[in-house]
């Protein structure tokens, strides 16, 4: 994986200037023989199109007094996953309470992989952001195509998802973010009850430090773009999965002392508001 990006780079810069020094035969050759990246551009397709029309389907099966509620987390999950490539704020949506499509949804994306097989997709990124700032290197280096090709995939598969999943949670009513009473905790009720402050922090920070222990229990707090990952000094005070999910994780993993709870983009936001209240020294209330 590591190794793809210096790869792809290497061989677009040497496309480039086999091209402007006009040796068409060893840019030819070179184009023809090698194909780096093939690993990467069914990632790209499916956090570009499979998850952006299966994050649609989802959306537009909210019930529809959590509707509301629930565009601005779906469209925050979105756009993180369409900009950085980063695929968990959405699959953490859907894997562990909709199975049936998540099994789908990986087929759909093994598709994808295999599309680099069928059409020309020697594009290679992580994430949109990227994609835009290279694609003059790949429009000068002779594959323009591809990166037309790579729009026109992505369009496809989106569509396709869209529909597969939409059919899927009506038919067998799963119960996917915002239906069937998968509700955010601090949602459910009304959205003021997310103002709710305690201890000048939020109801749901609170709920997180009491879940994980207490502040005693707390050893170190951090976060990369979708977890929160917490060290703690006891495992065994911390809270079930169940509790978790009622606190709005998406998704819950202990290994050995250390936590991992999946809130999808907000994590660096929670990471920063569990700090600020464990480094205030206020009293924290138990709820």
């Amino acid at each position: 994986v590591f190794g793809q990006d210096p790869l792809w780079l290497a061989w677009v810069t040497d496309l480039i200037n086999l091209k402007d020094a006009g040796n068409l035969t060893q840019y030819n050759d070179l184009l023809s023989t090698v194909t780096p990246a093939r690993f990467k551009v069914g990632q790209m397709i499916g956090s570009t199109g499979i998850l952006m029309g299966l994050t649609l389907a989802m959306y537009i099966n909210v019930d529809e007094d959590k509707k509301k509620l629930y565009k601005g987390i779906f469209l925050s999950s979105a756009l993180a996953v369409f900009l950085t490539g980063v695929t968990e704020p959405i699959e953490y949506m859907f894997m562990f309470v909709a199975l049936p499509l998540y099994i789908v949804y990986a087929l759909v994306q093994g598709c994808a992989f295999a599309m680099a097989d069928i059409v020309d997709l020697r594009v290679h990124s992580f994430g949109n952001i990227e994609f835009l700032t290279r694609t003059p290197m790949a429009i000068k280096a002779g594959i323009g195509m591809d990166v037309i090709n790579f729009i026109w995939v992505s369009i496809l598969f989106a569509v396709a998802m869209f529909f597969i999943a939409n059919f899927m949670i009506k038919k067998f009513n799963l119960a996917t973010a915002g239906r069937n009473g998968n509700y955010d905790a601090k949602g459910s009720d009304e959205a003021s009850s997310n103002e709710t402050k305690v201890a000048d922090a939020s109801a749901q920070v609170i709920q997180i430090i009491n879940l994980l222990g207490g502040r005693n229990n707390i050893a170190d707090v951090d976060a990369c773009m979708t977890r929160l990952r917490i060290t703690v000094h006891n495992p065994e005070l911390v809270g079930d999965e169940a509790s978790w999910k009622q606190a709005g994780a998406m998704g819950f993993i202990v290994k050995g002392s250390g936590i991992q709870a999946i809130y999808g983009p907000k994590a660096d936001v929670l990471k920063s508001d569990i700090q600020d209240v464990l480094s205030s020294g206020v009293e924290i209330p138990k709820m």
